[in-house]
């Protein structure tokens, strides 16, 4: 059965240096904090890393963050992929929850979240469907 989660988070999002300290100005590494609230409640930590192109608007990103916290009251941890573009200003953005990563409570736990950010607050739809155990292979 598919499900949703709906609610609001906070995210931070500060500088890190590339490993390469002689790569290009265009690219960039960013470690990202995020609380959320609503029916997922917790924090995720994770980093970016980004590239911007000479033509405004145009850039692309990737990044990796695992959540610890609850889901509908579920407790446990699961990582999100995150991979984004942007072309001239359209945006695309796919995130989903990398397979197997649940734990504890979230244990079998797959889906997509899709993000919307309008006056400053950014709020999340997570589309997502759980396993149970007897759904599990052995």
């Amino acid at each position: 059965m598919t499900l949703h989660a709906h609610g609001t988070f906070t995210v931070q999002l500060t500088p890190q240096p590339l490993a390469d300290p002689n790569a290009d100005s265009l690219l960039g590494r960013l470690a990202i904090a995020k609380e959320f609230q609503g029916d997922i409640t917790g924090v995720s930590y994770g980093e970016m890393l980004s590239a911007r192109s000479a033509v405004e608007g145009s850039a692309g990103y990737v990044a990796i963050e695992r959540f610890t916290g609850t889901l509908h009251g579920r407790r446990g941890s699961f990582v999100l992929q995150h991979s984004g573009a942007m072309t001239r200003g359209a945006q695309q953005l796919t995130i989903s929850v990398v397979p197997d990563s649940g734990t504890d409570e979230l244990e079998g736990l797959t889906g997509t979240m899709n993000l919307q950010i309008a006056d400053g607050v950014h709020a999340y739809d997570f589309i997502f469907t759980q396993a149970t155990s007897h759904d599990t292979p052995p």
